[in-house]
């Protein structure tokens, strides 16, 4: 005998879900990139402390997050796996952008991460789609803005 959810039941699963999808899809990224970043300095035979290296190793990273969140984005999986799957290259951006700015003041770099979560939003609002994915894009804010605050190194 199969229990049928109430909407506030399946509502508070979606979103457990995506907070525990999302720490998981964010230590995968960035495993990811430092598999890549890794990979492009051995392949160089340069030294580990050339900044250019570990920049394209995160570049190319990048890429590769996003090609993948675009083919998951474009399937026919639900929004709950989507919304989910959205925390992973928003929060690559804004690490990238933290790291990228990391010398100027904290509040360059949250004005540049607010003007990415604001652009994300807009689509989102366009789009028409899910509350989900409002959420998982406020999760990974307020996680990128607590991370920034507390000087937590990545």
């Amino acid at each position: 005998h199969i229990m049928k959810l109430k909407l506030y039941q399946k509502n508070t699963l979606s979103v457990l879900f995506i907070v525990v999808g999302g720490v998981i899809l964010f230590n995968l990224a960035f495993l990811l990139t430092a598999f890549v970043t890794n990979a492009v300095i051995s392949f160089s035979g340069m030294s580990s402390q050339s900044g250019v290296l570990n920049n394209i190793g995160r570049i190319i990273s990048l890429l590769l997050i996003l090609l993948i969140s675009w083919s998951v984005f474009r399937s026919r999986l639900n929004d709950t796996i989507k919304a989910t799957f959205l925390t992973m290259p928003l929060m690559v951006m804004l690490v990238i952008i933290g790291i990228g700015l990391y010398q100027q003041s904290k509040l360059i770099i949250a004005g540049i991460g607010a003007v990415l979560i604001f652009a994300v939003i807009l689509y989102i609002h366009k789009k028409k789609l899910s509350w989900l994915y409002y959420f998982s894009t406020s999760y990974v804010a307020a996680l990128a803005f607590y991370i920034m605050l507390s000087g937590m190194d990545i």
